[in-house]
C-alpha cells in the first residue's frame, strides 16, 4: 500500500524546515522574540545572507556601546542547543551556583540587541512575513565589531547592514557586515507599524514594533535550583564555543 501523504527524502526535509519558519512565525506574533542567525543553505556548504537594520545601539556618554549583557551556556536539550543564563556568573553577589559550571561548562558573556531581520518567509497557506524583530546576541568578538561600527556611525541605531557567515566556525550571527545607512530611528518607526488587540477590551491600535526589546521579559533568569531541576544535574553535552548552523532557541521558549 502506498501512503502519497507521508514525505520522504528532500520532501520531508523541506516539511521540517517549513514547520521551523511557521513556528518562528507564531513566535514573534506571541510577543517572544526569536534569535537571529544565518543558517546553512540546503545542499550546499553556503550559508545564508540577511539585511538587518538595528533598532537599538546608542553610545553613552563616553562614545561606546553599553548593552544589556550577562553570561550563558549553550547545552543540547531535548534534540536542540539552548541557552540558559548563568546565574553564578552573572549575579556574583546572589551566591547561587550554577550546575553546569559545575559540570565543566564554561559560559560565554553575550550582548543583546534588538534588530528587524528583512528576510521574506512564506506559510504554507501562501502568507508572506518579513521584516521580523529578533534578538541579535553577540559574544565578546561580534561585539567589538559592533562597536567599532557604532563609533564610527555615532550608535547603530537605525543603520542597516547586510549580513553574511564566511564558514561554520565563523559566529552564527555573521563575520561580514556590510554597512548600508543609516536612517532617524523616528523615520524608521512610522514605516514599521502593527495592529495590536487589548485581550481586555479587545480593542484596536495601531503602534510602531520599531523598539528595543524587554529584555528583562526575553531573557529568562533561573536560579542554580531551577537550573537543577530542569537539565536533571549534570549536561550530557555542553559547549563553550558551539557555532550552531541551525536554530538556536533561546531560554524565553517555555521548555
Amino acid at each position: 500500500m502506498s501512503f502519497s501523504f507521508i514525505k520522504t527524502g528532500n520532501a520531508s526535509v523541506a516539511l521540517a524546515e517549513q514547520a521551523e519558519k511557521e513556528a518562528e512565525i507564531r513566535r514573534e506574533q506571541t510577543g517572544k522574540l526569536w534569535r537571529f542567525f544565518l543558517s546553512q543553505i540546503k545542499n550546499s556548504s553556503k550559508y545564508e545572507d540577511a539585511r538587518i537594520t538595528f533598532v537599538d545601539g546608542d553610545l553613552n556618554s563616553e562614545g561606546f556601546l553599553t548593552p544589556p549583557r550577562w553570561y550563558e551556556h549553550m547545552m543540547y536539550l531535548s534534540g536542540t542547543w539552548t541557552n540558559f543564563v548563568c546565574p553564578e556568573k552573572t549575579n556574583p553577589t546572589s551566591g547561587d551556583k550554577c550546575p553546569l559550571c559545575e559540570s565543566g561548562d564554561k559560559p560565554s558573556l553575550v550582548a543583546g540587541f534588538t534588530i528587524i531581520d528583512h528576510r521574506q518567509y512564506k506559510s504554507q497557506k501562501g502568507d508572506i512575513y518579513a521584516d521580523t524583530r529578533k534578538l541579535f546576541i553577540a559574544k565578546p568578538q561580534t561585539f567589538e565589531i559592533l562597536n567599532k561600527m557604532a563609533v564610527k556611525r555615532n550608535g547603530l541605531a537605525g543603520c542597516s547592514f547586510d549580513v553574511s557567515r564566511t564558514g561554520d566556525k565563523s559566529p552564527s550571527v555573521g563575520s561580514v557586515f556590510d554597512f548600508c545607512e543609516k536612517k532617524p530611528v523616528m523615520e524608521i518607526q512610522a514605516a514599521y507599524m502593527k495592529e495590536t488587540t487589548d485581550p481586555k477590551t479587545n480593542q484596536k491600535t495601531k503602534g510602531t514594533y520599531f523598539i528595543p526589546a524587554d529584555y528583562e521579559n526575553e531573557i529568562v533568569y533561573r536560579t542554580g535550583a531551577e537550573l537543577t531541576a530542569l537539565v536533571g544535574g549534570a549536561p550530557a553535552q555542553t559547549t563553550n564555543n558551539q557555532q550552531s548552523s541551525g536554530s538556536t532557541v533561546d531560554y524565553a521558549k517555555e521548555l
